[in-house]
């Protein structure tokens, strides 16, 4: 029995969200060599492709939408197995993250002046990211690389067993849970004028406002949350994602893409949803040119171009 439809711009429920599927898929990073992990993806993302349709279904939506109608029945279907296999070694890589072993991964970034050069005026960046990728990398890169705090605002997870479970791995990193209490803006506020770095996600409506944007050639919902903050402090948006490319020959690493756009200043004028409206856009036209390059990279397991609940 699959789950009912999932919501637009909600994280993907199914049966096998729970934390003890979650053991088993740790125990097996802990103990399979990485080699062997990484040699199996397919099979797994395979078999998830098999087992949720309705996540596969809207995988399969939603990449008709970003790289147009596919030929074939069988190059649709291969389209949506590589994004299942992809998500699969992209869980795999963060837990072996977590654990603290070294992963083949050499990490290059494409546009870091944006984000210095955003940090010297002293009001913090709102690091404005997506679904896509390795997009939970980012406190690690922080760290490794001396930049200034960093914060994660993210929604508590709607199963409190999965909370309970993922926060062992989650208490090494700031995180301001937006969806637990109606100060959680102030605290952000907070932490930006104090010249931090917010990661927030761009393309989670979660009960908030959203606007409709042009995304990939159709309109889809976005939350204006992370530009009414930044209009609000005055920090800038800079648009922030993360992507694995394969090793450039046998033998090579595979290669994480760190790629940063301009950022993005909110204006102050007297028309305030204007200015958020100006400033969401730009966000979002950064995120659908890498999504139209990476789209089985971006894991979206709903009808991303419906309408808001």
């Amino acid at each position: 029995m699959d789950t009912p439809p999932q919501a637009p711009g909600r994280s993907s429920r199914h049966r096998f969200e729970g934390p003890f599927y979650r053991r088993i898929m740790v125990g097996g990073i802990r103990h399979i060599p990485q080699a062997l992990q990484r040699a199996t993806m397919p099979l797994w993302g395979g078999l998830f492709y098999g087992l949720i349709p309705s996540a596969r279904e809207a995988v399969l939506r939603n990449l008709d939408v970003v790289l147009g109608p596919a030929a074939s029945p069988l190059i649709r279907h291969r389209r949506g197995l590589a994004l299942f296999a992809n998500y699969a070694q992209m869980l795999t890589d963060m837990y072996s993250v977590h654990f603290g072993r070294p992963l083949d991964l050499e990490v290059t970034s494409i546009g870091r002046e944006h984000l210095l050069g955003s940090l010297k005026h002293g009001r913090g960046v709102i690091a404005a990211t997506g679904h896509l990728g390795m997009w939970q990398i980012g406190p690690f890169l922080a760290e490794w690389r001396g930049l200034p705090q960093f914060y994660l605002a993210m929604a508590a997870e709607p199963n409190p067993l999965v909370q309970q479970f993922e926060q062992r791995f989650r208490d090494r990193f700031r995180i301001i849970y937006t969806t637990e209490s109606p100060f959680s803006i102030l605290k952000l506020a907070s932490v930006l004028r104090e010249g931090a770095i917010v990661g927030m996600q761009i393309d989670r409506h979660l009960g908030g406002q959203a606007l409709p944007m042009q995304f990939c050639g159709r309109p889809a919902w976005f939350p204006t949350g992370p530009a009414t903050l930044a209009r609000a402090t005055g920090a800038p948006l800079v648009p922030s994602f993360f992507v694995v490319e394969p090793p450039v020959a046998p033998g090579h690493k595979r290669r994480l893409l760190h790629v940063l756009s301009p950022p993005v200043h909110v204006a102050r004028t007297s028309d305030r949803l204007a200015d958020i409206t100006a400033a969401t856009a730009q966000v979002v036209e950064s995120y659908g040119r890498i999504v139209s390059r990476y789209a089985t990279q971006w894991y979206q397991f709903f009808d991303f171009f419906g309408p808001p609940p």
